[in-house]
């Protein structure tokens, strides 16, 4: 893959550096289309462990939609994930990949999500966007991502709001504004 570089500070990372991420004291590893039962074992019970999914067998199903594992350098310590899968905003809505991500409570920082979500952006611009679905829709389940300094952040990384359902904000990064550039 040539040397390609995203077009922002805000991705400290080379395209060619996709499968495998070391950022601060995290390690970020692609494993869409490809988890091992150990990882999916892993996921189930960060999950579970959290209280984000309730049953063995719902994140045990969710398991294949992961993207990408987030593990503390130290220990090799899971503490996010980051899923990628096929479905509809709206019930009428067009097909669109949608993203969800969980990063242990103890671990969370805006640096870690904004890496963890440029990266999987960038691997379903570069690996998705043939499939012939728009891009990539998130529905924002933490209130302080609408504070205005994510909304600018989540702006310059090429989103563009959908509007609120449920009373979470959807936000849908359309593969023709996520703009890579050769350095």
């Amino acid at each position: 893959m040539p040397d390609i570089h995203v077009p922002s500070e805000l991705f400290p990372f080379r395209l060619d550096q996709l499968e495998h991420f070391q950022f601060e004291q995290y390690e970020l590893r692609r494993v869409f289309g490809k988890i091992t039962n150990e990882q999916r074992e892993q996921c189930i019970r960060l999950w579970t462990n959290n209280g984000v999914i309730a049953s063995v067998e719902a994140a045990r199903s969710r398991s294949s939609e992961v993207c990408y594992m987030l593990y503390k350098q130290e220990g090799q310590q899971l503490i996010g994930v980051n899923t990628l899968y096929q479905g509809q905003v709206t019930q009428d809505g067009p097909k669109v990949w949608l993203n969800r991500m969980f990063i242990d409570p103890n671990h969370r920082q805006s640096r870690l999500m904004i890496v963890g979500t440029a990266m999987m952006l960038c691997f379903a611009k570069t690996h998705l966007a043939n499939q012939g679905l728009p891009g990539v829709v998130n529905i924002n389940e933490n209130r302080k991502l609408s504070r205005p300094g994510m909304q600018r952040i989540f702006h310059r990384l090429g989103y563009r709001r959908l509007g609120w359902q449920n009373e979470q904000e959807v936000i849908m990064f359309k593969f023709s504004n996520i703009n890579l550039i050769a350095q």
